[in-house]
């Protein structure tokens, strides 16, 4: 009879044991930083030591799958930050960027759905209200991408680049208000 106690007495304990580490666990993830929430977001960010002592604002979120991107101003300057849900369903931070120009862009990688040839892209263009261009032609291989820009105001735009080989090229051309080329870059 004692035996069968002890062995009783292990399993509760184990049971026990188990129920605990997953409720810590489970607990203990709701107060990392996080990509959860704005604020949660905020703090995030300026955890970095490429954002800390900055002031931020959130431009724009963006949720993709399991994955979330969040385009914002670090010191009114454009960057971004890429997070990826967790197995408790919280969003942690895998990159981050940040850029000097009031019309920036990024080349984001996502890691949903990649097949071994092709990537799947996304390029994020992030313009402060200091920029002074409002409309630039995206060229990547052979397509083209057209994108127009509120002046005066931040604002995110995101290009979903074509799925091709894994080269692509990339060549820029800008605009002023009268449709005037005013920059040319390859």
């Amino acid at each position: 009879m004692q035996i069968k106690n002890r062995k009783l007495f292990l399993w509760f304990v184990a049971l026990v044991i188990v129920v605990f580490f997953v409720v810590f666990n489970f607990i203990n993830s709701s107060f990392y930083i996080n990509g959860n929430d704005e604020e949660s977001i905020i703090q995030t960010i300026q955890s970095l030591n490429l954002f800390e002592d900055s002031s931020i604002e959130i431009v724009e979120i963006k949720d993709i799958g399991e994955e979330r991107l969040v385009a914002f101003l670090s010191n009114n300057l454009p960057a971004y930050i890429h997070f990826n849900k967790d197995k408790f369903g919280n969003y942690k931070w895998s990159s981050a960027e940040k850029k000097e120009e009031p019309l920036s862009h990024f080349l984001i990688s996502l890691s949903n759905g990649l097949e071994e040839d092709y990537h799947n892209l996304l390029f994020l263009t992030i313009a402060t209200i200091d920029n002074e261009i409002p409309k630039m032609e995206l060229g990547v291989n052979q397509h083209v991408f057209l994108e127009e820009f509120v002046l005066n105001k931040n604002s995110a735009t995101w290009t979903e680049m074509p799925k091709e080989e894994k080269h692509l090229t990339y060549s820029y051309k800008y605009y002023d208000r009268n449709g005037k080329l005013i920059e040319n870059k390859d």
